[in-house]
């Protein structure tokens, strides 16, 4: 390694003014989260123990489940983000459509190519270098376990659009008027290598430059990443110091600004499962569930301490006539005095325990935190027969069913696609046009405002009534139409199945266009007829034979009668 002095070069005026203010503020938001922390801590230790680094400060590898005896809250809350992955983000289904004003959706080009860009941003989401899924899934974690989760979608030149989703404990949030989160200061580690590589060692402290030169570039220092609104920048002008919003990296312990930046948009995706007015961090199914918690762990442990019990019982032993040690292993020889009494000797002490009561309760408990995590709608198991058995329904049935519950958690969900959906689709959009990721839309779209329909099963479930009724309507009527046939053409069955598409979110491509559907139903207009022209061809020949074949016959019976009258 080249041999590397270190500038001596001290911040600006400007720096300093800048990383006092950031530190200030930082302070604030600090003190602001305090009493969360250890709400959230404790959620975590019963609940997603990887994540307890709140007020607690864990070896890497040290054990952190020392406070759950039963692990029905971690399985639930695995549960929970799975389903509301399956059901928001599925991998395997496009669960989100792009829209532009009705007008321009009239237009063919404009369906055929929003469907392709719809793919195109799929395809992203889904391909493994992005890390979305993983990313998605850790967001949901938190989301159901503290209320809050915070994901960054990154800019990758080259890639296009990366995702990573951040521990809560390291970012700390503040909203702007309108209630939506617009600043994140994310407070984290990072080792002198890094910093090295991702700002270049002449911007570094001395403290810093010294430990990657000397032989220890795995050292850590405390570092703060800060995104909000910039306040002063010139309209109109381009550059990272102009942009909406400002990104700051420092060293945090030390106040040494690092750099300066900027973002064209938010890269922040933050949402809040619950939220109440006053508060800025959201509260999820993971509070609500935490007295249910405690409780199912408590009774686990005295139901195992009353079950040892059992199974080992504490004994009664006389005070003098038998000689220690007592053995209790099998097959241990104890010896006493002989001429003790029939009852002086070794005896359980019956502690007279119900672990079956303990148990009944528990499984109470259970089911009160998998109805906290809504799996109880996110989940289809069917009801059980007494004797325990799930009880068989018909596809049908179970569609029904899915729909029903479905359209229940539709509106507990429906923040999602503000907070979370909504920015997501959006911040990645921009950055695949802004990396060319995309075919070149159709004229009519370069200044039109894209829109976001979610196709995922609870949007769909949400709107399924109006097939319902449709269908509905349909079997009602079709009992009539074998006494009147002219009540089913009041319905319009291509208006239906616009209808259907629609709700279903059937691509656009699957349809044929007005200018195909209607040469074809010309096509068919004229076969028709050509058809009926030969059939009355047909009828007009098959009459003229008969003419001209009676014609004959009477000409024939003409003759006939006129041989027989001469030859009688």
């Amino acid at each position: 390694m080249a041999e590397f002095t270190p500038e001596n070069t001290s911040p600006s005026p400007e720096e300093q003014e800048l990383s006092k203010q950031l530190s200030q503020e930082f302070q604030e938001l600090e003190t602001e989260r305090h009493n969360w922390e250890s709400y959230w801590q404790d959620i975590a230790e019963h609940m997603i123990p990887r994540r307890a680094d709140f007020n607690a400060s864990y070896a890497p590898g040290e054990k952190r489940r020392n406070k759950i005896f039963e692990g029905t809250a971690v399985r639930a809350l695995t549960r929970f983000a799975s389903g509301l992955h399956n059901t928001l983000t599925n991998a395997q289904t496009s669960w989100f459509q792009l829209t532009v004003p009705r007008p321009l959706m009239q237009d063919r080009d404009v369906q055929l190519w929003l469907e392709e860009s719809q793919r195109l941003v799929i395809e992203v989401f889904n391909r493994p270098i992005s890390n979305f899924h993983p990313a998605s899934h850790e967001f949901y974690l938190d989301l159901g376990a503290f209320g809050t989760g915070v994901m960054m979608v990154y800019d990758e030149p080259g890639q296009g659009p990366m995702f990573r989703t951040f521990h809560l404990g390291e970012c700390f949030l503040q909203m702007d008027h309108l209630g939506r989160v617009d600043t994140v200061y994310r407070k984290f580690e990072h080792t002198a290598k890094a910093l090295v590589e991702q700002f270049g060692i002449e911007v570094l402290p001395e403290s810093v430059s010294k430990s990657y030169m000397e032989g220890n570039p795995y050292k850590k220092f405390s570092c703060l990443h800060v995104v909000k609104p910039r306040k002063d920048r010139n309209f109109g002008e381009a550059g990272s110091m102009n942009m909406p919003w400002m990104s700051v990296y420092m060293l945090h312990d030390q106040k040494r600004i690092l750099s300066v930046s900027g973002y064209d948009q938010f890269p922040y995706v933050c949402s809040r499962w619950e939220r109440q007015a006053q508060e800025i961090y959201g509260r999820g199914p993971g509070i609500e569930a935490l007295a249910d918690v405690r409780m199912l762990n408590k009774m686990e442990e005295l139901g195992l301490k009353s079950l040892a019990k059992m199974v080992d019982p504490p004994l009664l032993v006389p005070d003098d006539g038998f000689l220690s040690p007592i053995r209790t292993t099998p097959g241990g020889l104890n010896y006493f005095r002989a001429g003790l009494g029939p009852n002086d000797r070794i005896m359980p002490l019956e502690t007279r325990g119900r672990p079956d009561l303990n148990e009944a309760k528990m499984g109470q408990v259970r089911d009160a935190i998998n109805r906290s995590f809504y799996l109880d709608l996110l989940e289809l198991p069917g009801p059980t027969a007494p004797d325990g058995d799930v009880l068989r329904f018909s596809a049908t049935e179970i569609m029904q069913r899915q729909r029903d519950r479905l359209s229940v958690l539709g509106p507990i969900v429906s923040r999602q696609e503000v907070e979370f959906l909504g920015p997501l689709v959006d911040r990645t959009l921009t950055i695949m046009v802004k990396n060319q990721m995309l075919p070149p839309p159709p004229e009519m779209l370069i200044e039109a405002d894209f829109q976001v329909e979610y196709t995922n099963p609870v949007g769909i479930a949400q709107r399924a009534g109006e097939m319902t009724s449709v269908s509905a309507l349909i079997q009602f009527l079709t009992p009539m139409a074998q006494i009147d046939p002219s009540v089913l053409r009041r319905i319009d069955p291509a208006r239906v199945a616009t209808i259907a598409a629609e709700i279903l979110r059937v691509p656009p491509s699957v349809f044929k266009t007005e200018e195909e559907f209607a040469a074809e139903m010309e096509a068919e207009a004229q076969q028709m007829a050509m058809n009926t022209q030969m059939q009355e061809q047909m009828a007009v020949a098959q009459a003229d034979n008969l003419v001209s074949m009676a014609d004959r016959n009477r000409s024939q019976a003409s003759l006939n009668l006129a041989k027989a009258e001469e030859t009688a």
